[in-house]
């Protein structure tokens, strides 16, 4: 099947949220945004309004890291099933990933690892193909890798490899540049004897970006501008395709603001504008990769591979004969690039939602906590955000004796794991009109999905106050505090709570009745419960009535206590 069935957009990029203000604000004339489909398959609340928004006025485009198609696993259904469902709810233009696979026996390495090129390899890829198209009911596109080492059991290069999956699978392929030239760079290859050997009659996109030249190989980093050698291979594209593909800027770290990124989508505009013959490229010196060596089956391969990523001291490890040499390069270098991606992806999304325990365990013993976990706790979820659930049974378990440490831990999970939960529709006095205290001791309130309550042993909530406002933080003392946890549109809440106001809220998560909640409490909570109710109805801790439709803008609440930036 060519590109030809599916639509030309024109130029696009990447969706980032640093970027949301500046498009929503001014509606830039781009063609199409693309998203991570990760990002928003396994999330709600704010992530996916603002994709909505983004919906209403773009075309959108969906791409993965998590399909794993080259893993030897079973299909992850859950992961299909989202991915679909997003699919259906969203209608974009296509759906793309990667040849890769992220992991193999239930980890997830989160990183984008070269398959074996072997005959196995071919059909078993081909087959789940197939069998994901079915599930999606529609073509998807992969991109072609950009890697740092080439198995030796390797069959066929990898141009080829893509070309007859693609055949034999009715894929459409998504042509990133960057990653030809990087790859190429690493393996001593032909940039333009790989793009000759591809199908380009079934690129329905490309990507361009940037990376980081280490002298003796590149990282593909997304990074800085698009560099001059790949904008030539860019032009030979065009050349050689006769015709101009989506195109998209992919820039993924120390991300720019978004005129800057939008001049580098019009360098690709004005190239392709100019592209009407092949323009000379850099001199390349080539050197083919040996193939059919070590016999080693897929399974062996990839498991061999994660090891060594994952346990580098172990004496798996230690045997790099799967791997193929590069003058310049060698096989040690190669898997160190995947060891430290590895290790530097799941530190930084781990450190990301604990800026106040890192100050309180100081940056050296947090390091170390965070290092301890990921040699001791492999990932395996496809959404990389949730691998930092994992810290605070770790962190209990390492340092026993910090009762404070855990707290911390409790509050700042709470806040990371519940800013993109579902979420429902607050109860507005709307909602109680007709209602009497009679029918009200009757009823049962359920509370926010995104909404947890804490006690602590701890005063959590001030200490982690001052640290965020750039306080000098109150020494923590022994003193049992309590706190509700709640997301409120787009913004995370905190909420200082009395006990007696805590158990209550907790007695109505439960499932109580409002009479049942304050059977057996004393007096004085009693006395205070319309006080509370009040709080609790201005600051949006309760939920709407599930059949309840109307708009959430008609009913304004009251600014909570507090609030995260």
């Amino acid at each position: 099947m060519s590109s030809d069935t599916l639509p030309f957009l024109g130029y696009g990029l990447g969706l980032r949220p640093t970027h949301y203000p500046h498009i929503f604000a001014e509606q830039p004339a781009i063609d199409w945004f693309e998203i991570i489909s990760e990002n928003f398959m396994d999330t709600g609340g704010k992530p996916r309004r603002n994709l909505d928004r983004i919906r209403e006025r773009y075309p959108v485009v969906m791409h993965g890291v998590s399909l794993s198609i080259g893993t030897v696993d079973p299909l992850n259904s859950e992961y299909l099933q989202k991915l679909k469902a997003l699919k259906d709810h969203l209608q974009p233009a296509w759906i793309s990933d990667h040849l890769c696979w992220t992991g193999v026996a239930h980890r997830n390495t989160h990183d984008l690892l070269p398959v074996p090129y072997t005959e196995a390899a071919l059909r078993h890829i081909v087959s789940r193909l197939r069998a994901v198209q079915d599930i999606l009911g529609c073509p998807i596109a992969l991109e072609n890798p950009s890697t740092y080492l080439e198995f030796t059991s390797s069959q066929m290069p990898e141009a080829e490899f893509i070309a007859r999956m693609a055949e034999d699978s009715g894929c459409q392929l998504l042509l990133d540049v960057n990653n030809v030239y990087v790859t190429c760079f690493n393996h001593r290859l032909d940039p333009k004897a790989y793009l000759d050997t591809l199908p380009l009659e079934r690129v329905i996109q490309i990507h361009l970006s940037g990376h980081t030249n280490k002298g003796t190989h590149i990282i593909d980093t997304h990074d800085d501008h698009v560099v001059e050698e790949v904008w030539q291979l860019y032009r030979y594209v065009l050349a050689r395709a006769g015709r101009v593909p989506n195109t998209m800027i992919e820039w993924d770290d120390r991300i720019p603001d978004f005129p800057t990124l939008a001049a580098e989508l019009e360098k690709a505009k004005q190239v392709a504008d100019a592209a009407r013959s092949q323009i000379a490229g850099p001199a390349w010196v080539c050197q083919p990769a040996a193939r059919g060596g070590s016999p080693i089956s897929l399974p062996q391969a990839l498991q061999h591979m994660q090891e060594a990523i994952m346990h580098p001291e172990d004496a798996v490890a230690q045997s790099l004969d799967w791997i193929h040499a590069k003058p310049g390069f060698a096989c040690e270098a190669q898997l160190q690039v995947y060891r430290h991606a590895y290790r530097a992806r799941l530190h930084d999304v781990v450190a990301e939602d604990y800026p106040v325990l890192k100050t309180w365990l100081g940056t050296q013993a947090f390091d170390a906590l965070l290092h301890g976990l990921i040699d001791a706790v492999p990932p395996t979820h496809f959404n990389i955000a949730r691998y930092a659930q994992n810290l605070a049974e770790f962190l209990s378990a390492q340092r026993p004796e910090d009762g404070f440490a855990h707290a911390l831990c409790e509050l700042e999970t709470a806040i990371a794991q519940l800013a993109d939960a579902a979420e429902t529709a607050v109860l507005v006095p709307y909602h109680l009109e007709g209602m009497t205290p009679e029918r009200l001791m009757e009823s049962r309130l359920p509370l926010r999905t995104a909404l947890s309550l804490h006690r602590f042993r701890y005063p959590v909530n001030a200490y982690y106050g001052a640290v965020m406002d750039d306080l000098p933080p109150a020494v923590p003392e022994l003193c049992d505090t309590y706190l509700a946890v709640f997301r409120h549109e787009d913004v995370m809440w905190r909420m200082d709570l009395d006990a007696a106001e805590y158990a209550l809220l907790t007695r109505l998560w439960a499932g109580q009745t409002v009479a049942e909640a304050l059977d057996g409490m004393d007096a004085s909570a009693e006395a205070s419960l319309a006080e509370w109710f009040a709080r609790w109805m201005r600051n949006g801790l309760l939920a709407a009535p599930a059949n309840f439709e109307k708009s959430r803008s008609d009913h304004a609440i009251a600014q909570p206590a507090y609030s995260l930036a």
